[in-house]
């Protein structure tokens, strides 16, 4: 386009966007033709704007950008970005970019420009600004869960953030809440119920959010109500309880004293299996639908019934001591209460122990006695059936022994000590061996007398006898002893063995019941008199004896001093003395003289035995004479000879010698020669041979000689003249001996040398030959065969005639020497000339071979074909092959594949026919071009996830003009080509993620002929998941969940602390779980994808599973103001950091916790008489609480009550007493009262005062008041002691006599008293100053007391009050009237008859006696009684 302007400046408007122009300006003559030279300059224009930049997808650190691109043209694309701080941009030639390495949750500003061909003109850029996704939250986990909340926490996402958002639900109600920390305690939820927690952060826009973090928990049930016991036996309990609030899905039972839990759906239970007699704290809390989440404890505390006590025995018994122990088959006591009795000894104790065992002293040997046992725990007993039990006997008196013979002994003694009259007692006697605590034992005999008779002994036997006394119950005393021994037997078997010229062995059998302590005296009789000699073993050897003399010996059994047994006789003969001067004579191989002296003791009944032996063979001759002659020996043997003396069958010792005889010959004996050696074998002779010596001879003259051993038959001599006769001799050695043998045979002659063709004709072969070497002239000959025929010749040359043309033939020649034997053969094959080879063509061509295949049309077998190899582009390169050809028909066909050719090259290839023997006919010649080879090191290097790179090496004898094709297919929709001129290389892209791809490369040459296709298989990068990690509340169990990612993964693996804790997953699994985990741990968990050898790992995720539970809590100490506790040691928490968070909560509601690092702690400044919930969780990391172990309700010592006082009464008194401090309103009082160190009883009462009734009057009580609590916590007792008021007298009685006094009596009172107080005085007088009379004891046989010394016919008040340890009794009174003056009486009978007389006379008596009383009356009298 053009246009005219006359301005020097011009716009050029509706151009394309982004296209390069060159602008052209050429100034104009006014001719307006004329034109100066032009000035150009090309510029590009501004691309367009972009189109719809949108953004396809965000994720926590990419953000994926596409658009369309703009109208007209653009180069590429400038994608630039920003956070506000750092600035970023690259380039891109596609509509879309994926823009990576971000930061989680933070604003980004997106700019798209386009960029024209020149990479400088820039159009307008296209703007748009987001935040990234913030990342998921880390460590979600619950830090505290009650009944009516949740508290969960979190770790910082990495990246930023705004806030977060908690979302919760039961399923039907909803809930969500935003905020900017890294905690939220969601509250106002349902006991007992689950909930799904969701923790997600927000980005700055309030709109981005990021992955969600869930967990599922349920809140805690309430705590059950009504908790009591409904039923105890000895192995049970029945609890009963109300139903918390809320939901509950079972109820978890424990007690602590077995430390067991069952769960139960039903608000009652009977926990069986229980120990008796034991103290349980039983706890029910409610637990939750996941089985995990447990509600509050509620406690009660109770002991079982205790067992009955049995398997009463005995132990460590005495004569005067039983010690007692029994078995409880189940459970504890608090204590035992132990009784024995003997009703004949009128015998009874008892014993109370804490232990299984109670001993009893002081008791009579022998005795039977009764005993049980009763089980005390709390309130309840158990009594033991009654078993009978026994004393041992004491021993009897000291043993005597009576008689003896050497089968029996009497033994007596006398009665035990203690024993007489002692039922059932008899008397066991026993013996054994002396020294030995076993052995021989008789069966015990029982007697009820005072001796025995002991029978049946062995002989010459010391034995201990042993009595004890059998008491009841089969029981034993100890043993008395005593010992005593029979006479011994003689010995048996005795024997006498000479055993040399001088001594003899005497040996026997022990006698019969030999024992250990035997001895045996031996004595023989010499010239001087009897010698004895004494000896512990059952031989002995006599030295000093005369040879050849005989002895007669005698053996005594000893078995102590004075016990000796009958002798037992034996004779023996001393060995001769020996021969002298041994000596013998070779007669001839078979036959051998033997010669000696006399032995210098010889004796007329001396006799010689001869032996010879050989290889275990002996013969033994006798003979009188000094000389022996051996006939029938092997010949060449050795033998070992031996003469001895003999007398009286006894040999002397052996004189020896060895005597040889002569070896024999050879035979068969054989020489066979090669050119240089001979071969000499022979058999072996008879008898013994050593060795052999062979001597080899020519012309008379030694050329060798060898010594061989017997142990070979043959030799060879080499290094000898070929064609010559040799004389071989064989000797035979056998000791100082030999004999020879001779054989004669020659060498055989050397071949002649190769045959070489001097000329060959269709029809005649002219052929000469070397003479043999090392072979004179003139003794040797030649002869020459070919087809069947023999020619003889002294020449070392021939000619063959009429012979066929191309026709191999065979011809040989031979050596002829000494006795004719004839060389090895030489021997040659010649042919004549074939015809040449016909159809000369290709059969197959590869990169470095070329088959070739022809016809030879000459029928001929046998034959060769030479083919030579020229390269046409490089000089003088040939190479020359020779092959067999193979007959087809008439014909013969042949092929060959040449190798090592150079691809892409044109050779020539020229056959030539070969007979046998090297003939060569006319070549025939043919030329073909080889294949281009293929390539190789075909890699193919996965980039990312959707390109390969592929690389390879040219292919050997690479020539310009090659070009490449690749195939692709497996990880594309279909299979693609492509063909690429240049470079060793090349990048394949748009392929699927996590998918195997098949790459094929072939080469083609400039002929367009392709090589063979060279193909290999890569993977593509798989991409990584999004992962998430939580524990499910679980102390050993970790959950991995996570995506599949996009495109193919084959399997998947996943880390756990950077070890891999499971086996390859298949791509269909999107979950694992990690069991049996060590508690309290932390775990980072990272997921990799795997697609052939390529991974892509997720990021880390981290929790920890929960700490294990502590152990149980035991309460080791309480006061009024602490409690000290210890719980047993959280397990298998070792290697890792964990504390014990201890919380203690009174019913005031006062929480407290302390966090601690050990299992034992004392709370303080607690409130007295105060019930506290007390519970240890486990801290593990990242703050995670196990479950917590609970001592519920563990109440404070109360305070002491108060000033207690005492009011008494005759048989009740009134306790009070003040409120102990800090009391509470649940407060009651424990009661007891002691009497005489026995409790009389106990009584709780809720009031500070309390009347006791139906006590003994008179008695001293000891009172103790405790402050207990609702839960029977006890406080430090007060105590105080008092006696009641003694009882008064009842029934009082009086009798007056004539005499001037009262006797009084009454009935015992009730109760206990310490006497009795009685006052006397006159009626009608005051009471001032009256006497009192005391008597104190208990009333025997009656009560009563007589008062004296008062007036006659008086009346008088008498008062009785009882004494006791205390205040007296109330005081009891009784007016009596003393009788009349006896004298008076008298007078009046007397005077009777006279009473008229003396009536006046007894009237002034009476008046005077009146007068006189009423002036004594004043005059009280004091009587005491004791």
């Amino acid at each position: 386009m053009n246009t005219t302007t006359i301005e020097t400046a011009f716009n050029v408007t509706e151009l394309t966007a982004g296209v390069k122009y060159t602008f052209r300006v050429t100034a104009v003559a006014g001719d307006e033709m004329t034109e100066g030279k032009n000035i150009s300059v090309s510029l590009f224009t501004k691309p367009a704007v972009i189109r719809n930049l949108t953004v396809t997808e965000i994720t926590t650190a990419s953000v994926s950008l596409s658009w369309i691109e703009p109208l007209g043209n653009s180069s590429f694309y400038r994608v630039e970005w920003t956070d506000g701080s750092r600035d970023m941009n690259t380039t891109t030639n596609v509509t879309a970019f994926n823009v990576t390495e971000l930061t989680a949750g933070v604003k980004y500003t997106f700019k798209v420009t386009a960029v024209a061909g020149d990479n400088i003109t820039t159009g307008k850029a296209q703007e748009k600004a987001l935040f990234t996704k913030p990342a998921v939250i880390r460590n979600l986990t619950v830090t505290e869960i009650t009944t009516s909340s949740v508290s969960l926490s979190w770790t910082e996402p990495f990246g930023n953030r705004s806030f977060f958002r908690v979302e919760w639900t039961d399923g039907i109600t909803n809930g969500s809440q935003n905020t900017p920390e890294t905690s939220f305690n969601v509250t106002a939820l349902t006991p007992g119920v689950q909930y799904l927690f969701t923790v997600t952060a927000v980005a700055g826009d309030n709109t981005t959010v990021g992955q969600s973090k869930t967990v599922s928990k349920y809140t805690k049930p309430a705590v059950v109500r009504n908790l009591y016991v409904s039923e105890i036996t000895t192995s049970s309990v029945s609890l009963n309880w109300t139903q918390p609030e809320g939901n509950s899905f079972f109820y978890r039972v424990k007690w602590i004293g077995a430390n067991i839990s069952q769960n139960v759906p039903k608000t009652f239970t009977t926990i069986t299996g229980l120990t008796a007699g034991m103290q349980y704290i039983f706890t029910v809390s409610a637990v939750a639908g996941d089985n995990t989440t447990v509600g509050e404890e509620s406690q009660i505390i109770t002991l079982t019934k205790p067992a009955q006590p049995v398997d009463i025995v005995a132990t460590r018994r005495g004569t005067s001591q039983l010690n007692v122990t029994w078995t409880l088959h189940n459970g504890t006591v608090e204590y035992y209460s132990v009784n024995i009795f003997n009703a004949a000894l009128n015998y009874t104790s008892s014993n109370t122990t804490q232990t299984r065992e109670a001993s009893f002293t002081g008791l009579q040997p022998g005795r039977v006695y009764e005993v049980t046992v009763t089980a005390v725990a709390g309130d309840f007993r158990n009594q033991s059936a009654q078993v009978q039990l026994a004393t041992n006997p004491n021993p009897p008196g000291p043993l005597t022994i009576t008689e003896r013979t050497t089968s029996s002994l009497v033994v007596q003694w006398t009665t035990p000590g203690l024993m007489i009259g002692a039922q059932g007692i008899s008397y066991n006697i026993s013996y054994q061996l002396n020294g030995t605590g076993l052995g021989e034992r008789n069966l015990s005999s029982s007697t009820t007398s005072l001796s025995s008779n002991l029978t049946s002994l062995s002989s010459g036997t010391c034995y201990t006898i042993t009595v004890k006394t059998m008491g009841p119950q089969n029981l034993e005393s100890t043993s008395v002893y005593a010992s005593e021994c029979t006479l011994p037997k003689p010995v048996v078997n005795l024997t006498a063995t000479p055993l040399s010229n001088s001594s003899c062995k005497l040996q026997w059998t022990d006698p019969v019941e030999v024992k250990n302590y035997y001895t045996y005296r031996v004595q023989y009789i010499k010239a001087t008199g009897p010698v004895p000699k004494t000896v512990s073993t059952n031989f002995t050897q006599v030295n000093d004896l005369e040879p050849g003399t005989g002895y007669n010996f005698t053996v005594t059994t000893v078995a102590a001093t004075g016990s000796e047994g009958s002798p037992e006789r034996t004779f023996c003969n001393t060995k001769p003395n020996v021969v002298s001067n041994l000596t013998f004579e070779g007669l001839n191989t078979t036959t051998i003289r033997l010669s000696w002296l006399k032995p210098n003791d010889h004796k007329p009944t001396y006799s010689y035995l001869v032996t010879i032996s050989k290889n275990g063979s002996v013969v033994e001759i006798s003979t009188m004479v000094e000389m022996y002659t051996f006939t029938n020996l092997t010949p060449g043997n050795c033998y070992n000879c031996s003469v001895v003396t003999v007398v009286q069958d006894v040999k002397s010792d052996s004189t020896e010698t060895i005597i040889c005889t002569k070896p024999a010959v050879v035979k068969n004996l054989i020489a066979i020669g090669t050119t240089t050696n001979m071969s000499v074998t022979w058999y072996r002779p008879m008898g013994q041979v050593d060795n052999y010596t062979v001597t080899i001879y020519k012309n008379n003259v030694m050329e060798d000689n060898r010594t061989i051993t017997n142990n070979y038959l043959s030799v060879v001599f080499q290094n000898l003249k070929p064609g010559k006769v040799y004389v071989v001799k064989v000797a035979t050695n056998s000791g100082p001996l030999t004999e020879a043998l001779n054989v004669t045979n020659a060498t055989y002659p050397n071949p002649p040398g190769g045959i070489m063709v001097v000329d060959q004709t269709t029809g005649s072969i002219n052929i000469s030959w070397a003479r043999p070497l090392d072979m004179d002239l003139g003794q040797y000959s030649f002869s020459v065969f070919h087809l069947d025929r023999q020619n003889l010749t002294e020449h070392n040359w021939t000619l063959l005639k009429n012979l066929q043309s191309g026709t191999l033939y065979n011809i040989s020649v031979v050596t002829v020497g000494p006795f004719d034997y004839q060389s090895t053969v030489v021997t040659t094959a010649n042919s004549t000339r074939p015809q040449s080879v016909i159809r000369l063509i290709e059969a197959g061509i590869t990169t470095t071979n070329v088959t070739l295949v022809w016809f030879q049309p000459e029928s001929k077998p046998g034959y060769t074909f030479r083919v030579e190899i020229t390269n046409q582009s490089v000089t003088t390169n040939t190479t020359m092959k020779t092959i067999t050809g193979v007959q087809s028909g008439s014909n013969y066909t042949t092929n060959i594949t040449i190798t090592g050719l150079q691809s892409g090259s044109n050779y020539t290839f020229t056959v030539t026919t070969l007979t046998g023997d090297g003939t060569m006919a006319t070549p025939v010649t043919v030329s073909y071009f080889t294949r281009p080879f293929a390539v190789s090191g075909l890699v193919a290097s996965t980039v990312n996830t959707t390109t390969v790179n592929l690389t390879w090496t040219k292919p050997p004898q690479y020539q310009s003009g090659y070009t490449y094709r690749i195939q692709t297919e497996g990880c594309m929709s279909a299979p693609t080509n492509r063909t690429t001129e240049t470079g060793e290389g090349d990048l394949i892209s748009e392929l699927t993620p996590g998918t195997r791809c098949t790459f094929s490369v072939s080469v083609k040459a400039l002929n367009s002929i392709e090589g063979e296709s060279v193909s290999t298989s890569q993977y593509t990068k798989p991409e990584s998941v999004n992962m998430f990690i939580y524990n499910n509340g679980s102390n050993s169990t970790i959950v991995v969940r996570w995506e599949a990612p996009r495109g193919n993964v084959e399997h998947y693996i996943v880390y756990l602390n950077k070890v891999l804790f499971s086996d390859l997953l298949n791509s269909s699994i999107r979950s694992t779980s990690f069991l049996n985990l060590s508690a309290g741990r932390s775990y980072t968990a990272v997921v990799t994808t795997i697609s052939g050898p390529f991974n892509a790992s997720s990021e880390p995720g981290t929790t920890a599973t929960y700490p294990n539970q502590p152990g149980p809590i035991l309460i080791l100490e309480k006061t009024t103001s602490s409690i000290s506790v210890e719980w047993g040691e959280a397990p298998l928490m070792t290697n890792t950091t964990f504390s014990y968070l201890v919380t203690y909560l009174s019913t005031q509601l006062n929480n407290k916790t302390v966090t601690l690092t050990n299992t034992r702690h004392t709370l303080p400044s607690l409130s007295s008489g105060t019930p506290y919930n007390i519970s240890v969780a486990t801290v593990g990391v990242l703050g995670l609480q196990s479950e917590k172990v609970w001592s519920s309700l563990v109440t404070t010592r109360p305070e002491s009550v108060q000033s207690l006082s005492v009011v008494t009464a005759e048989e009740n008194i009134t306790l009070t007493w003040n409120k102990p401090v800090d009391h509470k309103p649940s407060y009651h009082y424990y009661v007891i009262w002691i009497n005489s160190g026995l409790i009389i009883s106990n009584t709780t009462t809720l009031m500070e005062d309390l009347i006791i009734n139906q006590l003994v009057p008179g008695s001293l009580y000891n009172f103790t008041v405790t402050t207990e609590t609702a839960d029977g916590t006890k406080g430090a007792p007060v105590s105080n002691s008092i006696c009641t008021n003694a009882s008064p007298v009842f029934n009082l009685k009086c009798d007056s006599p004539n005499d001037p006094k009262v006797i009084l009596s009454w009935t015992k009172p009730k109760g206990l008293n310490q006497g009795f107080q009685i006052t006397a005085y006159e009626t009608n007088q005051p009471p001032q100053d009256q006497a009192h009379y005391n008597t104190s004891g208990d009333c025997t046989p009656a009560c009563g007391h007589t008062v004296s010394d008062l007036k006659h016919n008086t009346d008088y008040t008498l008062t009785v009050t009882t004494l006791g340890c205390g205040s007296s009794s109330t005081i009891q009174k009784l007016t009596c009237k003393t009788g009349v003056n006896a004298v008076i009486g008298v007078a009046v009978g007397v005077t009777i008859g006279v009473f008229a007389i003396l009536f006046i006379i007894t009237i002034a008596l009476v008046i005077h006696w009146r007068r006189q009383t009423k002036k004594d009356t004043s005059d009280i009298q004091i009587h005491s009684m004791r």
